[in-house]
């Protein structure tokens, strides 16, 4: 007889690596806030360290997003694999849930080659604010994409697309600071094709 399971929606790869990037998130940042957004975002960058995420984004009000992630989320929520300890119902703050165990089990062999990249996304970038991350992961999308489609960035072009995306959001000076950080932790490498996401 087949043991019974609390697993019915949320039976898939995308939602095993969201589950074990909230796991991480736990074990990085035990006290922190673990949002929509910020959970979009860690996601991205997991996906971009190699991880493969059978899911794609596209720029949205707050970078890239992924509508694969939010149903993973959803899905993940009605199987109690990662719960919403939020008090305020505008927020979320995502924690494992009872049944994350479980999951994890399930794909193991799928997840364990790329616990470093969920560590490295997650260890890093877990204390952003939302904004913050809003601002690194748009830009990192944009400079990608002009790889993508033309052979090359630059930091000139890179801003350029992102104020026409966000308009004033965010000030020169801080766009020109991330978009050097990601040059620096090899995120963005100008002047030569990378593979896209």
């Amino acid at each position: 007889m087949i043991p019974s399971s609390e697993i019915v929606y949320s039976n898939d790869l995308c939602s095993a690596f969201v589950t074990a990037i909230v796991k991480a998130f736990e074990v990085h940042h035990a006290g922190g806030y673990l949002g929509r957004t910020a959970l979009q975002k860690l996601t991205y960058f997991v996906k971009v360290l190699g991880a493969p995420i059978p899911c794609s984004f596209g720029i949205y009000t707050y970078g890239p997003y992924s509508d694969t992630v939010t149903f993973a989320v959803e899905s993940l929520l009605a199987d109690d694999v990662i719960v919403d300890n939020s008090s305020n119902p505008k927020y979320s703050s995502y924690r494992s849930g009872p049944n994350a165990g479980e999951l994890l089990s399930r794909f193991a062999d799928e997840l364990n080659p790329y616990k470093g990249e969920i560590d490295r996304a997650v260890g890093v970038l877990g204390d952003f604010t939302p904004k913050d991350l809003e601002l690194i992961a748009t830009l990192h999308f944009i400079a990608r994409r002009q790889i993508r489609t033309i052979g090359k960035t630059s930091k000139k072009s890179a801003m350029e697309e992102f104020k026409a995306i966000k308009k004033d959001r965010f000030s020169d000076e801080d766009i020109s600071t991330w978009y050097d950080a990601l040059v620096q932790a090899g995120l963005i490498a100008e002047q030569r094709a990378a593979s896209g996401l």
